[in-house]
């Protein structure tokens, strides 16, 4: 050959002509079990905006237990209408003045850490809107439920309190009203406890105002308890709105670079069987409901659980 002469064949590389195998790309990670320490330390750092409040508002719907207002509830055997009128304006007030603003917040500062996190991987100025629609439908859906169930709640533990005082023959208003106003925003199973117990001291002979006392320390026990739960819950609940509804939006405006999907990361030292078959679930779409018919945690009063989520591509 000649310098500077050229090929003529065509010169065939050894894998030419064969078929490729197509490599996808790896899902993106968006939220995952460090994120989920984030919703727990804000819940940490905000339940005294909520359990405040709602001993507070215990607080106030006990004085309407009055010696005269007892009085008709031990002949009738039912919740006098006074109560009725107050527990409800003060349930109310709580959760549209209390519980829906921290919902807001909650729901605000979720929605920007995910957006925070898009724009890490995109690159752009993504933003959540807290007045979008979704936010302010889940809000007022939310708050209309959680009335209902504190109200129900409110009634069905007193009435069983009432029928449980009557069986066992409190037959004086003054006894009754005293037991009954450190019980006012227990549950019922928590209302009975603190009745079985102060039925039992009365029955060893102890005086009427030391059984009373002990009542009172125990039921503030609970209300501390059940005030945290209440806390922990509906503060994770808008926290996990947030986180989820900030993606819908992400996706729906394009600023995702695949698919979202969302997993359920189960919280807590001893998850209940519920969380965990959840888990159990792995990634799933994001108008996907889990197994327990949940859109995103929580599953249960006290739930530890969050979202996680990540980009199919």
């Amino acid at each position: 050959m000649e310098l500077g002469q050229t090929f003529e064949t065509p010169f065939y590389l050894p894998w030419a002509g064969m078929p490729q195998i197509e490599e996808k790309a790896a899902p993106i990670i968006i939220t995952d079990r460090k994120f989920s320490l984030k919703t727990r330390k804000y819940i940490e750092d905000k339940k005294a905006s909520i359990t405040i409040p709602v001993k507070k508002m215990w607080e106030i719907q006990s004085e309407v237990v009055t010696v005269e207002t007892t009085r008709k509830a031990l002949e009738t055997g039912k919740i006098p209408k006074e109560w009725k009128s107050v527990w409800r304006k003060e349930i109310r007030e709580f959760v549209r003045e209390t519980i829906e603003t921290a919902w807001l917040k909650a729901i605000s500062k979720s929605g920007d850490d995910v957006a925070l996190a898009v724009n890490r991987i995109q690159r752009k100025q993504y933003e959540f809107d807290v007045t979008m629609t979704s936010v302010k439908g889940w809000v007022d859906h939310q708050g209309g439920v959680l009335i209902v169930d504190l109200t129900a709640q409110q009634f069905g533990s007193i009435h069983a309190l009432l029928q449980h005082q009557i069986v066992f023959q409190v037959t004086s208003p003054y006894v009754l009203a005293e037991r009954i106003k450190p019980l006012v925003g227990l549950t019922k199973k928590e209302v009975m406890a603190v009745a079985r117990a102060m039925s039992a001291a009365a029955e060893e002979g102890l005086p009427a105002a030391i059984v009373n006392k002990q009542g009172a320390t125990y039921a503030n026990t609970l209300h501390k308890n059940r005030a945290a739960r209440i806390a922990r819950t509906e503060l994770s609940n808008g926290y996990n709105f947030g986180h989820l509804d900030s993606l819908k939006k992400a996706a729906s405006e394009g600023w995702l670079p695949g698919v979202p999907e969302k997993d359920w990361i189960a919280g807590g030292q001893k998850p209940c069987s519920i969380c965990l078959e959840n888990q159990a679930m792995g990634y799933i779409a994001l108008k996907a409901t889990f197994p327990s018919g949940h859109q995103h945690a929580t599953a249960h009063p006290f739930c530890q659980c969050s979202l996680g989520s990540r980009i199919r591509r």
